[in-house]
């Protein structure tokens, strides 16, 4: 009887440690295929879900080691970020407009839709796990994220190939903030560093037919708690509005004119993603484009939540 219990225990100790490195042996396989691409290109759709209103982008991306980056951003209009030997660009090519951004990025923080960021997530975390779901392998790993830090943990998905399939940010509360599919991709791309030149996507616009000239009317429909609208004033093609309160506020949204040349505005170090497009954020303001209006909210009292709310909640007429 002794002998059977102690091959029991033999047998079990064998398969919990079967177990775990097999566990290991997905996290090891995934991070070294991914480390190992030279180049790549990949479209996905990115969905981040907010309780007022899901957010929806497609994003298109081409990588060339060691540090080459365009990823285009496409919703209401179409937004790139670029970074190359000379720096992290981000364009909106139908206005003209280039902003420099903070030049650690992309690995000064987690993105869903990067691999080499996943990567470097799955790397940092000595407890990542890895399992099979059907025919996929899953990674759960901690992320460190620059401006939501509610959001904890991913889960990163790959075929029995490890082709990209899906990424998923989850909060603290296991909740599904940022999805993204991996719709395409293209391993080992032939991809020429003339891709990465942020001059090749600026100063090609067409002048499209002349807007009528109309009054600007801006609401807001999300005030922060504790504010009240101060004064409001309408001057040719700009508003502004101005809350008073303990986290004091002001909206200012004025009409972009197309230029010739491009134009480089102040340097932001994070983006968040927006209904109709990227909106650039630093310690006290958030700016992004609608249409052909720049909306900016300026505070140094306001949490980044509440900058996307007012953001998400502005209208323009």
């Amino acid at each position: 009887m002794k002998k059977i219990l102690g091959l029991i225990l033999l047998g079990l100790v064998v398969l919990t440690g079967c177990k775990k490195n097999d566990t290991t042996d997905e996290v090891t396989k995934v991070t070294k295929y991914l480390s190992g691409l030279s180049s790549y290109s990949l479209e996905s759709k990115m969905t981040i879900n907010r309780p007022d209103k899901n957010v929806s982008l497609g994003v298109q991306v081409d990588y060339l080691s060691p540090n080459y980056y365009k990823v285009c951003f496409k919703g209401d209009s179409e937004q790139l970020i670029i970074k190359n030997d000379s720096g992290v660009y981000v364009i909106t090519p139908s206005l003209n407009k280039e902003f420099r951004f903070d030049s650690d990025w992309p690995l000064n923080s987690s993105h869903a839709y990067l691999l080499e960021a996943i990567n470097k997530d799955i790397k940092a975390d000595k407890e990542a796990k890895g399992s099979k779901e059907g025919t996929l392998t899953m990674v759960e790993a901690k992320i460190t994220h620059k401006t939501n830090q509610k959001l904890e943990k991913m889960k990163y998905y790959c075929d029995q190939k490890l082709t990209p399939k899906k990424t998923v940010f989850l909060n603290d509360k296991n909740e599904e903030v940022v999805v993204v599919d991996f719709e395409s991709f293209t391993p080992n791309s032939k991809i020429g560093k003339d891709n990465f030149n942020e001059k090749k996507y600026l100063g090609n616009q067409q002048e499209g037919p002349k807007e009528e000239e109309t009054s600007l009317a801006v609401t807001a429909g999300y005030v922060v708690d504790g504010c009240t609208l101060k004064s409001s004033s309408t001057k040719e093609d700009s508003s502004i509005l101005c809350y008073s309160g303990e986290n004091a506020y002001t909206i200012i949204v004025s009409k972009v004119e197309v230029t010739d040349e491009v134009v480089a505005i102040d340097t932001y170090d994070n983006i968040e993603f927006l209904e109709c497009g990227l909106g650039f954020l630093s310690n006290n303001t958030l700016k992004y484009y609608n249409g052909n209006y720049e909306v900016t909210i300026f505070s140094d009292k306001l949490s980044v939540d509440d900058f996307i709310q007012i953001a998400s909640s502005i209208t323009l007429a």
